[in-house]
């Protein structure tokens, strides 16, 4: 009887062995990214939105910001990059914890989601960090954005 199990285990662990190799071999993949964003503000908030992009992500485009969120602390805000060259859009979600650094200076941190999109982004995962700041004297803000995005 011992004989049997240990050869119906090596029998088992022979034919599962296959297919530990294909789930490792379809283990989700890390690719860093980097978004680098300008933004000219108007009397009534941002007027340009654009970026650019490293890693699996389109190399440059617009985005628009919507505020899902604001506290005396956090800013939430959902963005969406729409790419200059046509593969598609993604979007992202920034929980942000602004500060000022000057009588007319605000700088932001938090985490940041990338969360689908269309076309060549439709299943995007990815997380980072924001780190941005806003002029009001010269009505601009800048943000860079890096993570990962996971890939599978």
């Amino acid at each position: 009887m011992k004989r049997f199990s240990l050869v119906a285990v090596a029998g088992a662990v022979a034919l599962l062995a296959p297919l530990g190799a294909a789930a490792s071999a379809q283990a989700a993949q890390q690719v860093p990214f980097t978004i680098t964003e300008q933004i000219t503000l108007g009397p009534n908030g941002p007027v340009v939105e654009l970026f650019e992009a490293t890693g699996p992500l389109c190399p440059s485009g617009s985005f628009a910001d919507t505020v899902v969120a604001n506290t005396s602390k956090v800013l939430v805000v959902r963005s969406v990059y729409t790419c200059d060259d046509g593969s598609g859009t993604f979007n992202a979600l920034k929980e942000l914890i602004g500060t000022f650094s000057g009588p007319d200076t605000v700088t932001a941190t938090g985490p940041i989601q990338l969360l689908g999109g269309t076309g060549a982004f439709t299943d995007l995962r990815g997380h980072g960090v924001d780190t941005g700041s806003i002029d009001f004297a010269t009505g601009t803000a800048t943000g860079t954005d890096t993570g990962i995005v996971v890939r599978s």
